[in-house]
């Protein structure tokens, strides 16, 4: 069995999780997700105690790695809907800035032209300075995808620094090429 999936989640206060067959419903006060769960994993809801755990009737190998999985999104479901995530990604070059216009996050990075990108519902988008980018959002997965879309434009290079990543990635530089005079 998994050891992820048999501990219990503590149910903060203001989050309410309702079951309806395998979806459940989280709401909280950032908002509300719906989680698909595994039918094989089972969903016991404690409101007294206000916990929630999940058990599985193990019928095939795959049913275990189920188990872990869904208890981690569960988790991340229940985090989001309580205090939220929160990614930042830094914008590094002579030039390079962000700027939001409506629902359009506007990224001018050393191309001919500056990259448009629509910002996904449920997402709150800001630019503190031209060359940091804060995203806010109570859904883990579809936070690092768009940030991942995001860095994905123009990576930070290794030789000058230049480009697109996270606020706590950390690019060790690389020395570029030398070279030797032509006469010995």
């Amino acid at each position: 069995m998994s050891r992820i999936g048999s501990k219990p989640i503590q149910l903060p206060d203001g989050v309410n999780l309702t079951r309806k067959d395998n979806i459940l419903l989280i709401v909280g006060p950032k908002g509300k997700i719906e989680q698909q769960i595994s039918p094989n994993v089972k969903v016991e809801i404690d409101t007294a105690a206000k916990k929630v755990k999940l058990t599985c009737e193990v019928k095939l190998a795959s049913d275990k790695a189920v188990y872990g999985t869904a208890r981690s999104l569960l988790y991340n479901a229940i985090h989001g809907v309580s205090q939220g995530y929160e990614k930042k990604i830094e914008i590094h070059g002579v030039g390079y800035n962000a700027k939001i216009l409506g629902q359009e996050l506007t990224i001018s990075i050393g191309f001919s032209h500056p990259v448009k990108v629509t910002i996904p519902a449920g997402m709150t988008v800001t630019v503190p300075n031209p060359n940091m980018l804060v995203i806010q959002c109570v859904n883990k997965e579809l936070l690092g995808q768009f940030s991942a879309s995001i860095r994905g434009i123009k990576p930070c290079e290794v030789y000058n620094l230049k480009g697109i990543k996270y606020a706590d990635e950390i690019i060790k530089k690389k020395a570029g090429k030398t070279f030797v005079s032509g006469a010995s």
